[in-house]
């Protein structure tokens, strides 16, 4: 999946998450961040190259340069405001935004809903049907390049969940293979084409940040099937808002992998994150860190 080269990394939803609060330059961001120069630099230059951000010349007392979401990138608010509502309801003392955000719209705290646009019913994963419509988009885009390999939970910070989940490319993809229903091990490694040491490394970080149960098998005991906890459950907006980012901005000409149907009223899934007070659809000029007047 092509969307994971470019934001399936650990520092790429650091950097995304730090645009949207308004940092632009590339010494706030490495201070902020603790990023290596380098490091900085090469994620930078990605994000330029896949046009999420831009380099705007600004003259203050001399030349420099501001980073800026494009329309690609600020396209990726809906899935970030989902990583913060999964981490509000999860994992509350972790800095991925404010603690507190509010709709100016409606003046009331942020309560953000991810709906069908068609019938404006909440989007529940067991609602949605998963139909494979591209094996070859399904297989497209890596160029050869492998999701890095989190093993020590000790290593990702203070944002190590959205780390796991989402900045680490296999972990993502483990999550999105048994929300359309694959459960056994051998099936999910066939499926992702994944090696037993990483598969068997990432389903033990999962299940130990409570994101999977495991289900033994009824008529064989040594048969055991992964499942989403309420928890793991949980990030199945912000996967869904990933998938429909990348399938608008990164399909190409190979077009989505999978085409996604809303059973509570039969159209194809198109998401729309809300208010959940006055269910006006969230921009992000209209969201604010202090309270209204």
């Amino acid at each position: 999946m092509r969307t994971l080269d470019v934001v399936g990394d650990p520092w790429a939803l650091q950097i995304i998450k730090e645009a949207f609060l308004g940092v632009r330059r590339f010494q706030d961001f490495q201070s902020r961040l603790g990023i290596t120069r380098q490091t900085l630099i090469l994620r930078l230059n990605r994000f330029t190259e896949e046009a999420l951000m831009y380099k705007a010349p600004v003259q203050d007392g001399r030349l420099v340069h501001e980073y800026r979401l494009t329309p690609k990138g600020a396209d990726l608010y809906s899935f970030i405001i989902m990583v913060w509502r999964w981490h509000s309801h999860w994992h509350a003392d972790a800095s991925i935004l404010p603690a507190r955000l509010y709709h100016s719209n409606c003046g009331k705290l942020l309560q953000p809903e991810m709906c069908c646009h068609a019938c404006q019913g909440e989007i529940a994963i067991e609602d949605v049907t998963f139909r494979s419509i591209n094996k070859a988009a399904a297989v497209a885009g890596s160029n050869g390049r492998r999701p890095r390999i989190v093993n020590k939970l000790e290593d990702l910070g203070s944002d190590y969940l959205a780390t796991v989940v989402i900045g680490d490319g296999w972990s993502i993809q483990i999550l999105t293979v048994i929300m359309r229903g694959v459960y056994n091990y051998d099936a999910i490694r066939k499926v992702l084409g994944i090696s037993s040491n990483v598969l068997s490394a990432r389903l033990k970080t999962l299940l130990s940040l409570d994101l999977l149960q495991v289900q033994g098998d009824d008529r064989d005991g040594r048969l055991v099937s992964y499942h989403l906890t309420e928890k793991g459950r949980g990030i199945f907006p912000m996967i869904l808002a990933l998938m429909q980012w990348g399938d608008h901005w990164m399909a190409g000409s190979t077009g989505p992998a999978d085409l996604l149907l809303h059973d509570g009223c039969g159209h194809i899934l198109e998401h729309r994150v809300q208010c959940a007070h006055c269910r006006e659809r969230l921009r992000l000029e209209d969201v604010s860190f202090t309270s209204p007047p």
